[in-house]
C-alpha cells in the first residue's frame, strides 16, 4: 500500500486546535486583568449624581476587552462564577478607593446568587473592611437570568434584600419574562432597556411604554432608571414624563474616576424641564419659615449605632415612625422607618443576624430631602416624584446638607397646596406667564389711570392641526418658543406679557414702537420655527393634516398673527370691552396677506405718530 504524503496524512487526522479564548480568559483570571469603570446615574429630580454603575472591561486590544465577549467566554468554559466574583471584588474596592458618593450598582449573574457568594462571611467582611454598607449597594439582575421562585437563587436574593442590599431589574422591556420577574422580585429599581429610550422624544409608542412602566412602578414602589440616554432631547422628555433617574453617554461616559457632579449642559436641560413641568415655576419664595413651623426635630442617630438600639427606641416610643441617621458632622444620611424596617426583619433569624450590626446597614438612603432654603416650586416637584414608601418615611429637612428635622409628606403637601391655590389663577401652567386674572387687572389699572397704551392679541395659525400632526409635546415646545421670543423682545419695565391659554398671548405695551417690535417677534419666529421640521416639510412649505371636520387638508407652516389695539385715555371702561374688540382684530390679522398683523384704525382710536395705524403689508 503506497504511503500518503505527510501533509495529506496530517490533514486526514482530526487535530485539536488550542482554544485561544480559554487561554486568554485563564490569564485574565490569574492576573486579575480586568478594569472597572463607573458610569454616573443622574437623579433627575435633584439634578445631582445619585450613584454609579460599575462596568467591567477585559484587557485592552484583546478579543475579551468588550464585556459581552468577556462574560460569554466565561460562560462557555464554565468559569462564570470565578469571573463574576473577581468583578465584584474589583468594583467594591474601586468604588471605596475613589470615595464616590451615592449608591454602587453591580451587575450580578444568577451564578453568584446560586452560590450565595454575596451573603457569605468573606464578602460581608470585605464590604465592612472597605468602609461600605449594604444599604449603598444595588444588585442588578441581568436580562439573561430569570430567578425562579423556590430556587436557591431567588431565596438568596430575598435574603440579601433583608440584609440591606437593594435589588434592581435590568433591561426591562426585553420580553414578558422580565415582567414576571418584576412581580416576583419586587425590586427597588427598574432599569428600562435602551431600546425604549433612544429616540423617545420623537416616538409616541416608546413614550407610551415608559409611561406605563411609571404607573406600574408607582404601584410596586419602585424607582425607574432610564438606560442608554444618548441625547439631551430624550433626557428632557424623560424628565418631563416624570422619570426619576437616568444614565447614558449624554449624561456622562464611564470613567475610572468619574466626576461627582453633572455636566453644565445636563443641568441646563434639567432646569429647563423643571421650569416647564410645574405650574409653580415662578414661585421663588423659600419654604424656610413655613417648614420651621412644621418640622419635627426628632433626634438623629449615628450610622454606627447598633440596630438593636434603634429597635429598642421604636419599642419605647410607639408614636415614633422614623429615625433620621446623621454622621458626626451632622450631615443627613438617611432614614430608618418603623414599617420599612419591619418588612425587612420579618424573616426568621434576620434580627439575630443584624441586631449587633450598624443601623446604617438597613437605613433607606434614597429618601426625600429638602433644604430649608428650597423654593416652593422645588417642594412641589419633590412631592410629585414621591413614592408610597417616601410618604411613610417623611422628608429630611436639611440646612446646607446638615440635618434639621423631619417633615411629614402630608404637612409638606398641605403647604404646597395652599400656595398653589393662591397662585394657580395667576400663571399659565406651561409658560408661567401671567394668566387671565393679572392680565385683566393690569388693563383695568391702566384704564383707571387714564394712560395711553397698546394691547396686542396674538396666536398661531392652524395650531390644532399642528398639534394633531406632530404631537402635543412639540406643540408645547413651540408655545415655549413664542413665550421666549416675546420675553426677549419685550423686556422693558412697562412691557406686560400674558398667556391666556393654548396658543393665545396678550401683550400690554407702551405706545412707542409697539408695532415694529411685534414685527420683530414675527420675523424671529419664522426663522426659529423651522428647526421643528425636516427639510422635506420646509421645502413643501407645509404638511398634510386633517381639518376640524376630519377632512384631509394641506396646512402651511405655523405663523404668528397679531391684532393690535391702541387704547386712548378714557376710550374704554373695562377690560371686557378691550377683550371683545381684540378678538375681532385677531381674526382680521389672520386674513391678511403677507404679514399677519392688523392694527385697528377705526374712528374711536386717536392717531399717534408712533403707530402707523394702517394694515401692515
Amino acid at each position: 500500500m503506497p504511503r500518503l504524503p505527510i501533509a495529506l496524512s496530517l490533514a486526514a487526522q482530526p487535530v485539536a486546535l488550542p482554544d485561544y479564548t480559554a487561554i486568554l480568559l485563564d490569564r485574565v483570571l490569574r492576573e486579575q486583568a480586568v478594569d472597572v469603570v463607573f458610569q454616573p446615574i443622574a437623579d433627575l429630580r435633584g439634578r445631582s449624581v445619585y450613584g454609579y454603575e460599575a462596568l467591567v472591561r477585559g484587557p485592552r486590544q484583546s478579543s475579551l476587552h468588550p464585556p459581552l465577549e468577556l462574560f460569554a467566554a466565561a460562560r462557555r468554559v464554565g468559569r462564570l462564577a470565578e469571573l463574576d466574583q473577581l468583578c465584584v471584588r474589583r468594583a467594591l474596592a474601586g468604588f471605596a478607593a475613589s470615595r464616590l458618593p451615592g449608591l454602587l450598582f453591580l451587575n450580578i449573574t444568577q451564578t453568584l446568587f446560586d452560590q450565595g457568594f454575596l451573603s457569605s462571611a468573606a464578602c460581608l467582611r470585605l464590604i465592612e473592611r472597605l468602609g461600605l454598607e449594604p444599604s449603598r449597594i444595588v444588585l442588578e439582575v441581568l436580562e439573561i437570568d430569570d430567578l425562579q421562585v423556590d430556587t436557591r437563587a431567588f431565596e438568596e436574593a430575598q435574603s440579601l434584600h433583608a440584609l440591606g442590599f437593594a435589588l434592581a431589574l435590568d433591561d426591562l422591556g426585553q420580553g414578558f419574562g422580565r415582567m414576571r420577574l418584576w412581580k416576583r422580585l419586587q425590586p427597588r429599581f427598574l432599569k428600562i432597556d435602551r431600546e425604549f429610550i433612544d429616540g423617545l422624544a420623537d416616538d409616541a409608542m416608546k413614550a407610551a411604554f415608559v409611561r406605563s412602566v411609571l404607573v406600574m412602578a408607582e404601584a410596586s414602589q419602585s424607582w425607574v432608571i432610564a438606560e442608554g440616554v444618548e441625547n439631551l432631547r430624550d433626557l428632557k422628555a424623560l424628565r418631563l414624563m416624570g422619570v426619576a433617574m437616568a444614565q447614558g453617554w449624554a449624561i456622562a461616559r464611564p470613567a475610572a474616576q468619574p466626576q461627582p457632579e453633572l455636566p453644565d449642559a445636563v443641568l441646563q436641560v434639567l432646569n429647563e424641564a423643571l421650569q416647564q413641568r410645574s405650574p409653580l415655576r415662578a414661585a421663588q419664595g423659600s419654604i424656610e419659615q413655613a417648614a420651621l413651623q412644621l418640622l419635627r426635630p426628632i433626634p438623629s442617630v449615628s450610622p454606627q449605632l447598633r440596630l438593636e438600639d434603634v429597635l429598642r427606641r421604636f419599642d419605647t416610643e410607639p408614636d415614633l415612625m422614623s429615625v433620621p441617621v446623621a454622621d458626626a458632622e451632622g450631615r443627613a444620611l438617611g432614614i430608618i422607618n418603623r414599617y420599612v424596617l419591619a418588612d425587612r426583619l420579618w424573616r426568621p433569624h434576620v434580627r439575630d443576624l443584624l441586631g449587633n450590626k450598624p443601623c446604617a446597614q438597613v437605613m433607606s438612603a434614597d429618601v426625600l430631602r429638602l433644604d430649608l432654603r428650597a423654593s416652593l416650586h422645588q417642594a412641589n416637584v419633590l412631592i410629585a416624584d414621591a413614592s408610597y414608601r417616601h410618604a411613610t418615611e417623611g422628608v429630611l429637612i436639611t440646612d446646607n446638607g446638615r440635618y434639621r428635622g423631619l417633615l411629614l409628606v402630608g404637612d409638606l403637601l398641605r403647604l404646597v397646596t395652599e400656595f398653589q391655590l393662591q397662585t394657580a389663577r395667576y400663571a399659565n401652567p406651561l409658560t408661567l406667564l401671567p394668566g387671565n386674572v393679572p392680565i385683566d387687572d393690569h388693563i383695568d389699572s391702566l384704564l383707571e389711570s387714564s394712560q395711553d397704551f397698546v394691547v396686542a392679541y396674538g396666536d398661531l395659525d392652524h395650531f390644532k392641526p399642528f398639534n394633531d400632526s406632530f404631537g402635543y409635546q412639540m406643540g408645547d415646545e413651540v408655545l415655549l418658543l413664542v413665550a421666549d421670543l416675546l420675553k426677549g423682545v419685550f423686556s422693558g419695565s412697562a412691557d406686560f406679557i400674558g398667556h391666556v391659554g393654548g396658543d393665545d398671548f396678550v401683550l400690554v405695551l407702551p405706545t412707542a414702537d409697539a408695532v415694529p417690535r411685534l414685527e420683530q417677534v414675527q420675523d424671529r419666529f419664522d426663522v426659529e420655527v423651522l428647526r421643528f421640521f425636516d427639510a422635506q416639510t420646509i421645502a413643501a412649505g407645509g404638511y398634510a393634516g386633517e381639518n376640524r371636520r376630519g377632512e384631509a387638508q394641506f396646512f402651511s407652516l405655523p405663523v404668528l398673527s397679531f391684532g393690535v389695539l391702541r387704547v386712548p385715555p378714557r376710550g374704554f371702561e373695562s377690560h371686557r370691552e378691550v377683550a371683545a374688540l381684540l378678538g375681532e382684530l385677531k381674526k382680521q390679522a389672520k386674513s391678511q396677506r403677507g404679514r399677519h398683523l392688523f392694527v385697528d384704525r377705526r374712528q374711536h382710536i386717536v392717531p399717534l405718530p408712533q403707530l402707523a395705524l394702517q394694515d401692515s403689508a
